[in-house]
């Protein structure tokens, strides 16, 4: 077959006219009186193209050649695809278009031509305003770094491990661990070896791979560089990424390998802002995960005196309430200003330590706990800006231990003050009042020594089985473990429509796991909070934990007290443990006692606004800084980004926590 010249000069049936008459006509009896399909079925535009009729009466299609591609770009070298959109034994001049033009682009002449920024699936299109057609285009990109302290012939030693290194062993991250995209790698570190031992470093998912030859001294450390974390992460929806670290002594003829992990990178981003509490320096800070240090806000606010502490923050970002020894007791995170001094109402603000808010932060529900201070005692609801108790909730003269707002604001949870259960009420925005009070799970029959507290609970996830609304807590000696300063302290779970159900975290505590700081590292995890949207199909909850972190931090559990976050499944069954094993937070300053986080996290971005990587995109596609639309007609595939129900391709499926997923059954 020949191919016609892509000059721009008119090729035979680009176009149709309205009175071109057909080449095989049939009487109105015979049921045809056009040689054009209307594209239904197959052939048709959903399947490769609408039909054409050539000069010998026989239907064609459109159709791309070559019929897919596979480009591999190594070390950011790679060799473009020409296609060409054919019908019949004709080259036609068409519209070209791809799905994700930050993995590839593609030439008003077919040529399409990867980013080298990252690899996945994607698909070609072709439309000659009569039909289209469209093929799938795969981009891998694999990267090789060497810090030039590797020779070839290490290489090939490094490369060829098989058995363990008992001479090293792994001290993060954890075996298992789910990452969201939008975030720093993270810090990979062993224990062991010598200060001239030579590493390998492989990582390979479905899409990307990265190998990384260097010398690392003891404590070993290496930290992969932003742009190859993302060239990992974003490559693809989310997936499993093989890790494997071999270790050569020079001078041997045989490496061993150091570890064998499987990591998960979740569909969606977790970008956004940390509040928590630098309790050695008695400030509430923020960070925003990649940034160098966390940043005292209050202080640029001109708030210094004394204490800042006991926080919470709305699941809409907008408002903090502040518990310690300072003159704000609420303050407005948007505009950057203090909002309200309690003792300007005649309260303490230590009143309104851990208070729930809601997630407009236009109310609030004190803490009756008996934590420090001692903070809370009063019943009832509060307006948050004005410090004005509201009446008529259903909550006049009932107090709450550690209640926490649902960030749907469809539940209040609580500890139940005399009892020390979980329980939770139903709440209506509406009118301002709870009702239906419900317990989920008690205490335990060992009583003080199970107490349960801080309650968070999870965004409302539709599922296959319906709605799922689940609630994170620790369980821990009372009152001790209230203020996580002497433990022991895990973390559970409960689910609201599911009550007397409970889950035990197990992979968050690390129950059976060989952490390289042994027995240590256990049981000492407080403070949970929920993030208040989910992301790439998990929830994700923040957590305090006096756990050692690699080699970092490796003092006594009193002198080691960071925030970490762990995936959690939105939909757990029976008694099997539906979380993941947690990150450090990435930006937290690892010099303090860091604990009580709140994760407020950042909006995805609409088309046309700037962006980084496609995890920050509401369409996941982030080509040249800016969030480019979608293709016309273009529909979002199942597990994908989406904004609203008609965005899905499937007519059967939904928009829910901002991915296409089967509706659940009536």
């Amino acid at each position: 077959m020949q191919r016609a010249l892509r000059n721009g000069l008119v090729l035979l049936v680009a176009v149709a006219t309205a009175g071109m008459v057909p080449l095989a006509c049939g009487s109105d009896e015979e049921g045809s009186t056009s040689g054009f399909s209307s594209g239904a079925g197959a052939g048709g535009a959903g399947e490769g193209g609408n039909l054409f009729e050539d000069d010998g009466g026989t239907l064609e299609t459109l159709k791309i050649e070559p019929p897919g591609a596979t480009i591999d770009v190594i070390d950011g070298v790679a060799q473009p695809v020409d296609f060409a959109a054919i019908r019949g034994d004709h080259e036609v001049a068409v519209t070209w278009t791809i799905d994700y033009s930050s993995i590839a682009t593609v030439d008003g002449e077919g040529l399409v031509t990867a980013s080298g920024l990252q690899g996945g699936a994607i698909t070609l299109t072709a439309n000659d305003g009569m039909g289209s057609a469209v093929v799938p285009v795969t981009v891998n990109v694999k990267k090789t770094t060497n810090d030039g302290s590797v020779t070839q012939a290490d290489i090939d030693i490094l490369k060829t491990a098989v058995d363990a290194d008992a001479a090293l062993q792994w001290a993060y991250p954890y075996d298992k661990t789910v990452f969201p995209k939008g975030l720093d790698a993270p810090l990979l570190m062993w224990n062991g070896g010598g200060a001239d031992d030579l590493y390998y470093v492989h990582m390979k998912g479905t899409y990307a791979e990265l190998e990384v030859f260097t010398k690392a001294a003891p404590p070993a450390r290496v930290q992969l560089p932003l742009t190859d974390w993302q060239l990992l992460t974003e490559s693809g929806k989310g997936g499993d990424v093989a890790v494997t670290v071999t270790h050569l002594v020079p001078g041997n003829t045989t490496a061993g390998v150091v570890v064998n992990h499987t990591w998960t990178i979740a569909r969606g981003s977790l970008k956004g802002t940390v509040y928590y509490w630098a309790n050695g320096s008695g400030r509430i800070m923020r960070i925003k995960p990649g940034q160098a240090a966390p940043d005292d806000f209050l202080a640029t606010a001109g708030i210094n005196d004394n204490c800042s502490t006991c926080h919470t923050v709305s699941a809409d970002g907008s408002t903090l309430v502040i518990g310690g020894d300072v003159s704000t007791s609420t303050f407005n995170l948007i505009q950057g200003t203090a909002a309200l001094g309690i003792g300007s109402v005649g309260k303490s603000t230590r009143n309104w330590a851990m208070p729930a808010v809601s997630p407009d932060g236009k109310i609030l529900v004190e803490n009756n706990a008996p934590l420090p201070g001692p903070p809370g005692g009063s019943d009832g609801m509060w307006d948050t800006y004005t410090g004005q108790k509201i009446g008529g909730t259903g909550l006049d003269g009932v107090v709450l231990d550690m209640p926490a707002f649902a960030p749907s604001g469809k539940y209040l949870a609580y500890v139940d003050h005399g009892t020390l259960d979980l329980g939770f009420y139903h709440f209506d925005g509406a009118t301002g009042q709870v009702s239906n009070p419900t317990m989920l799970t008690t205490a335990g029959a060992d009583g003080s020594k199970n107490c349960i507290a801080f309650p968070s609970v999870s965004p409302t996830v539709t599922t296959e089985v319906g709605e799922r609304t689940l609630i994170v807590y620790h369980r821990g000696s009372y009152p001790g473990s209230l203020d996580t300063r002497t433990g022991p302290g895990d973390l559970y779970l409960a689910s609201i429509e599911n009550p007397g159900t409970e889950w035990r975290l197990g992979n968050i505590n690390g129950d059976g796991y060989p952490f390289a700081a042994g027995s240590r590292d256990l049981a000492y995890n407080f403070e949970p909070t929920f993030a208040p949207v989910t992301a790439g199909g998990y929830v994700w909850v923040v957590f305090t934990s006096r756990r050692t972190y690699g080699n970092m931090l490796t003092g006594n559990w009193d002198q080691v007290k960071q925030l970490w976050v762990a995936a959690i499944d939105t939909n757990p069954e029976g008694g099997i443990d539906p979380s993941h094993p947690p990150f450090w937070v990435p930006g937290q300053d690892a010099n303090t006692l860091n604990m009580r986080g709140f994760w407020a996290l950042d909006p995805c971005i609409p088309a046309g606004g700037a962006c980084g990587a496609d995890s920050e995109c509401c369409n996941g596609n982030c080509a040249n800084g800016i969030c480019e639309g979608p293709d016309p007609g273009d529909c979002v595939e199942t597990g994908d980004l989406c904004e609203t129900d008609a965005d899905c391709c499937d007519p059967n499926e939904v928009c829910t926590a901002g991915e296409c997923s089967q509706k659940p059954p009536q």
